[in-house]
């Protein structure tokens, strides 16, 4: 889906993908009424702009209800591409007219369920899998488990009303049952209520909360640098459901939103035990990956308790919204991390609080939006913005933020270079050109500082990025494609023994053609990168893959294969490219040097109920190389080889 190749595109930060293709899979189960739909509705499509939603909204308005959707290119501002990735979601349907009343034999009747089992496996052994014997002659393998992964599923829907789900997990390597652990490694359970009597929303279990701009509260998909480059807002989803594989960033209890006219109040609270590595009744750093292989990894499982409670009031007044929101965590044990300069200005202690206001508002054809937010650690961050169309074609976003280095919040996550809503000021300049017929212009300008030294970046330093990207689609089934990517930052550098920073640049530029008939589409990449520094030689590196898939009229069977080339020699060149992959599963594999990268990845329905996805990949690097990877996952040799198979039963 080219919805996550643009957004992948632009960032290597490990972002939960599956959370938000579960938002997707779900307005492909349940689309859009576009005819009553309301700006909330809309904004659940991370693709179109606040610019596409008012004017899809005053089309409606003006013109009445839509009679075909081929009637969305006459919008302004939407391009045939557009159209093409808003087609999936929206149907030309009737106001829902569905009561508040829930009944237990409509439920049973017409709730819908999904089972979803995954296997995945490497066929090359890794380090980890490896006896070794200790001191004592004793053998044993560093990993505590298979190297099978192994997760399951169960999501059950009742109109959009009643969802509930059990998710279950045990990653490679991790011992699923043995003298350590027994069972399944992480478990998930929710239920979520929507539109129920006063309530807007009710979740139990697990479930995540996202308000404002992101400063104090937003734990889904923030706003990103990317090729959609209007789309630097924030999107409060409020209380939602968490459903993802994910065992760290969600909150366990219960949580809801009373509706009150045009005002909604958001109460909740969350309690469980996270991973860290306690010391002596302190912990120095969170540990995010929810890896448990080794015994060193497993003893950092649940060691910390984290209570959370929050609430946010959100409420319109006409073309306007304010809100509101606040949040305090308060730990078991101390949080200290270990002392650095960079990391002087970060909380410390057992007790945070955040609170923030966050606003957006239109004012003619300017739409203002923002948040400023305040934390116990005496730390201010603000973020202000605003997006116009001065003519029908064009369509300009302005964005500054400024996050002092006291400033923290363990939830916040807004706008930013670094990942952290914390030590950066940074302007942003994004526009979007529709010159003439079948191309667009997609063009934006960040330029950033940062007060306060970073981690590995040893003195303030300063950084900028740019993006101009152009698309042309001369036809309804023909699509290309060119983007120049460059950014430039400030690193450690070591001279002697003196460590200076140096100027460190990166560029990319890329090629793509699309082209369907059909039940077969293709894709075809050419992408050059190109790093330099003042310490290294100039770099370049390229990679060039071909796409096909093709979905087969008398069988129920669709394919997805690639064949890809890559030569990075640098690991500054690498090219992170996005993979089809089997439903639920993400791939965004990282490759540098040089070699080649294949796959191919089967659809097979059988019975109009059962499912089954099977993937397999394979990269085989240049002959030279003797290892892939390291520590407990190196591969001895060139080549590595992955295999997944999804079985998915619903009823």
């Amino acid at each position: 889906m080219d919805i996550f190749e643009q957004y992948s595109a632009e960032t290597e930060e490990d972002v939960d993908y599956e959370s938000f293709y579960n938002d997707l899979i779900g307005l492909l189960e349940s689309p859009i009424q576009l005819n009553s739909a309301t700006r909330d509705d809309l904004e659940k499509l991370p693709f179109l702009s606040d610019v596409q939603i008012e004017n899809i909204l005053a089309f409606i308005y003006k013109n009445g209800r839509l009679n075909s959707l081929y009637e969305l290119q006459l919008i302004e501002g939407l391009d045939l591409t557009d159209v093409r990735r808003l087609l999936p979601f929206v149907v030309l349907g009737n106001v829902n007219t569905s009561t508040d009343k829930i009944y237990w034999n409509e439920i049973f009747k017409y709730g819908k369920s999904d089972i979803f089992l995954r296997f995945d496996k490497s066929a090359q052994l890794k380090k980890g899998y490896e006896p070794v014997a200790n001191d004592s002659g004793i053998v044993s393998t560093p990993y505590l488990g298979s190297p099978l992964y192994n997760s399951f599923k169960y999501n059950f829907k009742f109109k959009n009303k009643l969802l509930f789900g059990v998710v279950m997990e045990k990653d490679a390597g991790e011992q699923f049952w043995g003298s350590r652990h027994k069972g399944f490694d992480s478990y998930s359970a929710h239920v979520q209520l929507n539109d129920f009597w006063k309530f807007k929303t009710i979740v139990v279990g697990d479930y995540r909360a996202s308000f404002g701009q992101g400063l104090v509260f937003n734990m889904g998909y923030g706003a990103s640098k990317s090729s959609y480059v209007l789309n630097v807002v924030n999107r409060s989803s409020g209380l939602k459901k968490f459903s993802s594989t994910d065992e760290f960033n969600f909150l366990r209890g219960l949580g809801a939103t009373v509706k009150l006219g045009k005002t909604d109040l958001s109460c909740f609270y969350s309690t469980r035990n996270i991973d860290a590595d306690t010391i002596d009744g302190s912990f120095s750093s969170f540990y995010k990956t929810g890896l448990h292989r080794t015994e060193t990894e497993y003893s950092k499982r649940s060691t910390v308790g984290m209570q959370t409670c929050g609430t946010n009031i959100s409420t319109r007044i006409k073309m306007a919204r304010f809100g509101v929101t606040a949040a305090h965590t308060l730990l078991a044990n101390d949080f200290n991390p270990d002392p650095a300069p960079y990391n002087l200005n970060y909380f410390r202690g057992r007790k945070l609080t955040t609170v923030g206001s966050d606003y957006r508002f239109r004012l003619g054809a300017l739409n203002f939006f923002g948040e400023t937010a305040y934390s116990s650690t005496k730390g201010v961050a603000t973020v202000n913005g605003v997006l116009f169309s001065p003519l029908s074609t064009v369509s300009v976003v302005t964005l500054w933020r400024y996050y002092s280095t006291k400033y923290d919040a363990f939830y916040a996550n807004s706008f930013a270079e670094s990942g952290r809503v914390n030590n950066e000021n940074g302007l942003y300049i994004g526009a979007e050109i529709r010159p003439f017929r079948k191309w667009k212009f997609a063009v934006y300008a960040d330029s950033y500082q940062f007060p306060w030294l970073k981690y590995r970046v040893n003195a303030p330093s300063v950084g900028s990025d740019y993006l101009l990207q152009a698309d042309y689609a001369p036809k309804r089934n023909l699509q290309m494609l060119w983007r120049v990517k460059y950014e430039q930052k400030q690193k450690n550098a070591a001279v002697g023994a003196i460590r200076s920073q140096y100027d460190y640049s990166k560029a990319a530029f890329r090629y793509q053609l699309n082209f369907n008939s059909g039940s077969f589409s293709s894709k075809n990449l050419l992408e050059l990168s190109y790093s330099d520094s003042t310490s290294k030689a100039v770099n370049w590196g390229f990679t060039v893959y071909q796409d096909i898939s093709y979905a087969f009229a008398k069988l129920p069977l669709t394919l997805n294969a690639r064949c890809m080339y890559f030569d990075a020699p640098n690991y500054d060149n690498r090219f992170y490219i996005y993979e089809k992959d089997v439903l639920y599963a993400f791939s965004i594999p990282m490759t540098y040097g040089a070699g080649v990268r294949y796959y191919l990845n089967l659809k097979l329905e059988l019975f109009n109920r059962l499912s089954v996805w099977f993937k397999v990949a394979q990269t085989v690097y240049e002959s030279s190389r003797k290892s892939i990877g390291s520590a407990n996952e190196m591969i001895l040799g060139n080549r590595k080889t992955d295999y997944r198979l999804l079985l998915k039963y619903n009823f």
